[in-house]
C-alpha cells in the first residue's frame, strides 16, 4: 500500500514539475517577445524624435525670419511647422519681394513700410 502511494504521489510531481517546466518555456518565449517589442518601440522613438525636431526646426526658422520682417511670428512658426517645406518656399519668395528695390512696401535699407 505505501509503495502504491509513493508511486502515484511520484507520478503525480512529475506531472507537475512537466507542467511548470511546460509554463516557464511559455514565460520565457512571452518575456522575450515583450523585450523584442520594446526595443522595435524605442528604435522607432529616436527614428521620429528625430523628424519632429527637423519640423520644430522649420517652424522656429520661420519665426524668426518672421519678427525680423515685423510679421506675425507665431502665424508663421505654425506655417512653418505644419507645411515645413512649402513654407520655407513661400517665405524665401516673400524675402525676394522684400529685397527688391522697386517694391514700394520697403525703405532704402530694406525694412517694411507697414504691417
Amino acid at each position: 500500500l505505501v509503495g502504491l502511494f509513493l508511486f502515484v504521489g511520484g507520478n503525480a510531481l512529475l506531472a507537475q514539475g512537466a507542467a511548470r517546466s511546460d509554463s516557464q518555456a511559455a514565460l520565457t518565449q512571452r518575456v522575450s517577445s515583450l523585450e523584442r517589442e520594446v526595443q522595435s518601440l524605442k528604435t522607432s522613438i529616436a527614428e521620429n524624435a528625430a523628424g519632429g525636431s527637423s519640423f520644430f526646426l522649420f517652424g522656429a526658422f520661420c519665426a524668426l525670419w518672421a519678427q525680423n520682417t515685423h510679421r506675425n511670428a507665431w502665424l508663421w512658426f505654425f506655417l512653418g511647422l505644419f507645411f515645413n517645406v512649402v513654407t520655407v518656399i513661400v517665405l524665401l519668395v516673400k524675402n525676394a519681394n522684400d529685397q527688391n528695390p522697386k517694391n514700394p512696401r520697403t525703405f532704402a535699407e530694406g525694412r517694411k513700410l507697414g504691417p
